[in-house]
């Protein structure tokens, strides 16, 4: 094996134009038989606040390509949510101020607005640091739970707690979950993560409490809390999960923008 004709350079670019991985990795398969797809990417989408506002629009016309070139409207598509992550964020991995991964997660829901679609949750795993996480066991081993349920019928709990909705209790908010049965946090202490705000933007650390399948959370500095957010940072300390250990799903009921 003599050296390439071609440097470091030119051989990043050819890695990363979806034209060329499409033609070589894609375009070959179609129309073999699939069930579904997998689909873990987003990394170099998240540079910037229009390109994670613009990515929920682009997969979801890649999903509907897809099922087209292949002839199946059922075609199933699971996606691996961008996992725990933070370098370079001046405002720390916890913080939901922060312009994160979370904005990029929460684009990757769009495509839950088509039908036979899933994501994997994986808020509670990455490194910090590493962009390439090594944890991809529990992504698998999420991603097969799904596939389960999704594909095959099987009777299964195969995602974590989600947030059905949330009622304002004047100086605390009332978080609603779906698939929570068994609610409870890993550690047995409060839930974490979770922050509060009103209309002014600013948000406060909330403390958190269990009952059921619900969470209340407060803040002595915030007297008329409007606003939640769980999870949603670059890489947030998380601790509630389901009877099965799946972890909660990131969200926010604010409007802001990044």
């Amino acid at each position: 094996n003599g050296p390439k004709p071609w440097g470091r350079k030119n051989d990043i670019f050819l890695r990363t134009q979806p034209n060329i991985i499409y033609n070589a990795m894609m375009h070959p398969l179609a129309p073999y038989g699939c069930r579904g797809l997998v689909w873990y990417q987003g990394e170099a989408n998240a540079n910037t606040a229009p390109a994670m506002l613009q990515y929920g629009d682009s997969l979801t016309a890649w999903i509907q390509r897809y099922r087209q070139q292949w002839g199946r409207e059922d075609l199933h598509f699971l996606a691996v949510m961008l996992p725990g992550y933070a370098k370079k964020l001046k405002d720390g991995p916890k913080n939901p101020n922060a312009r994160s991964w979370a904005w990029m997660r929460e684009s990757q829901f769009k495509m839950l607005e088509l039908q036979h679609t899933a994501v994997a949750n994986t808020i509670d795993l990455g490194d910090a640091k590493n962009i390439h996480p090594k944890d991809k066991l529990p992504i698998g081993q999420r991603l097969a739970l799904l596939a389960a349920r999704d594909t095959l019928g099987q009777d299964i709990q195969a995602q974590g707690p989600t947030m059905n909705r949330v009622e304002v209790q004047g100086a605390q908010l009332v978080v609603h979950f779906e698939h929570a049965e068994g609610l409870k946090t890993l550690d047995g202490n409060a839930p974490t993560g979770f922050w509060l705000a009103n209309d002014s933007g600013k948000w406060m650390k909330a403390k958190a409490e269990l009952s059921g399948e619900r969470v209340t959370v407060s803040s002595p500095d915030l007297k008329e809390p409007l606003y939640v957010r769980y999870a949603f940072a670059g890489k947030p300390d998380v601790n509630l999960v389901n009877a099965v250990g799946l972890p909660a799903y990131p969200f926010r009921t604010d409007i802001f923008k990044p």
